[in-house]
């Protein structure tokens, strides 16, 4: 076995393949191969950059861990679909093609029968959670995207161009392994909060909180009759770059000067 390696793992599992005729399953499987490295193209990847293991009716995708995370993301959701809905529009009924797509990151190695690695069997455990079937059964697009909560972190959660944060839900799957988190990409809903949370972890995105809607308290204000003003909130300070989170920025501090500051740390 290899010495494990960070990588981008990225799977692509077709709904009810299972029901299809030997014939239907075997077109159906060249044109998820299609999409896969259509996909892989959009992300500005050179067949070098990744390599593909066949699961029957999903791929499994392993990406160099210096191709740029956000730039994968925006190709899984907008070329994968795409690509789709082009297939399916000439594809009869029984060969045409729906997608539940995971998107992970982690430590991956290999041995003579494949990949192997914890962070591989969690992307697999994310794959299979009914939230996610349920998300693509209540979708009319052809495929849905689910996202673990480390790339959430570092990914999803700056906002790089063509990735909106509120779009993405989160969701709990129980495996042997334990609970693991995950969020679901829906653009017809709204997610808001103030931290990052999971149902059944606890916090804002536990029990009793609706996915898909919470708000944001505001600033506690000073009490009346104290002629007290509110000073001006200093917002969070980061880089933007997913690998490091930290770096100088110039912010505008309350006695109206600009200052350099250095600020590290997950949001």
């Amino acid at each position: 076995m290899t010495e494990p390696v960070h990588k981008s793992i990225v799977l692509f599992d077709v709904e009810g393949f299972g029901r299809r005729l030997g014939a239907e399953q075997s077109m159906i499987r060249r044109m998820l191969y299609s999409v896969v490295h259509d996909t892989m193209r959009a992300a500005q990847l050179e067949p070098t950059e990744y390599r593909t293991e066949d699961r029957g009716d999903a791929v499994l995708v392993i990406v160099s861990g210096n191709a740029p995370k956000p730039q994968l993301m925006r190709a899984l959701l907008n070329e994968t679909p795409t690509q789709l809905h082009h297939s399916n529009r000439l594809a009869s009924a029984g060969t045409q093609v729906r997608l539940r797509v995971v998107l992970h990151a982690g430590e991956v190695g290999q041995d003579e029968q494949g990949t192997v690695g914890r962070d591989v069997v969690e992307a697999f455990r994310l794959l299979d959670t009914e939230e996610l079937r349920a998300a693509l059964r209540r979708t009319s697009e052809p495929s849905v995207l689910s996202v673990s909560e480390v790339i959430h972190r570092t990914v999803v959660q700056y906002g790089h161009p063509g990735i909106r944060p509120e779009h993405f839900h989160p969701f709990a799957a129980t495996g042997k392994e334990g609970r693991l988190a995950g969020w679901f990409h829906d653009p017809a809903r709204t997610y808001a909060s103030d931290a990052a949370e999971v149902p059944g972890v606890g916090g804002p995105g536990g029990p009793g909180h609706p996915v898909g809607g919470s708000t944001t308290a505001a600033p506690d204000a000073p009490p009346e009759g104290t002629g007290m003003q509110q000073a001006p909130e200093i917002g969070h300070v980061g880089s933007g770059n997913f690998f490091f989170g930290s770096g100088p920025q110039s912010v505008q501090d309350v006695v109206g000067r600009d200052k350099n500051i250095t600020y590290r740390g997950d949001r």
